[in-house]
């Protein structure tokens, strides 16, 4: 990705995902993910707990994978419209 292209992912992130975002339904989302980890992480013991944050951090990887790929892929078709 260049530098242009990196510039311009971050702007859509930061200035125009949050425009787009239903944020009721976003806030009650991860209210509830909050609530079902901290059930999940009460009843885990430390080994458990570790392999859990090692999860959720492959988790964290793949959603910035995909957000980066969905936004090439948006760029793409809006270059073809053109």
């Amino acid at each position: 990705m260049t530098s242009l292209m990196q510039l311009l992912m971050d702007f859509t992130y930061n200035e125009r995902i949050p425009r787009c975002l239903d944020h009721e339904a976003y806030d009650l989302s991860k209210s509830l993910e909050e609530k079902h980890l901290a059930a999940l992480e009460e009843g885990l013991s430390g080994e458990h707990t570790a392999s859990l944050e090692q999860y959720r951090q492959a988790q964290e990887d793949s959603r910035s994978l995909e957000l980066k790929a969905m936004f090439l892929a948006a760029f793409s078709v809006a270059r073809e419209l053109r």
